[in-house]
């Protein structure tokens, strides 16, 4: 459970800040290697080696393993609206398109699911429709 946890929140912070295994190895001060185990859950890290990542992704313990405080808790069962949608390019130069969590701002795979698969956020999808593209950040 440690480990799925702490591998869930590592991939976010990769995915959200478009990071590379190779460029947060660096950031935390680990070899690439390891770093990709921890990240994919296949080991469990040391406190020294859990401090290194916390360091280098500028978070707390709490917040890499999901321990949150009971208001946090208490704000991921009301249910946020979706209303971004991200679009990607085909090969064949047609395009696709993914809704955006509200809250963690990740991609998600599929449309109408009831929870984000990434932060566990409720979702409400009442206004989808009328949804525009995610902004970019600069």
């Amino acid at each position: 459970m440690f480990s799925q946890k702490l591998s869930s929140s590592i991939l976010c912070i990769l995915d959200s800040r478009e990071l590379s295994y190779e460029m947060a190895s660096e950031l935390c001060d680990l070899s690439t290697r390891y770093f990709g185990s921890i990240a994919r859950g296949q080991a469990a890290p040391s406190i020294n080696t859990l401090e290194k990542i916390c360091i280098g992704f500028q978070r707390t313990p709490n917040d890499l393993l999901g321990i949150a405080t009971e208001k946090d808790e208490l704000a991921y069962r009301i249910a946020m609206r979706v209303i971004h949608y991200r679009r990607y390019s085909l090969f064949n130069g047609d395009y696709t398109t993914f809704p955006v969590c509200p809250r963690c701002e990740n991609s998600m795979e599929r449309e109408y699911q009831a929870f984000c698969d990434r932060c566990g956020q409720k979702l409400n999808w009442d206004a989808f429709r009328y949804a525009v593209l995610f902004p970019k950040a600069e």
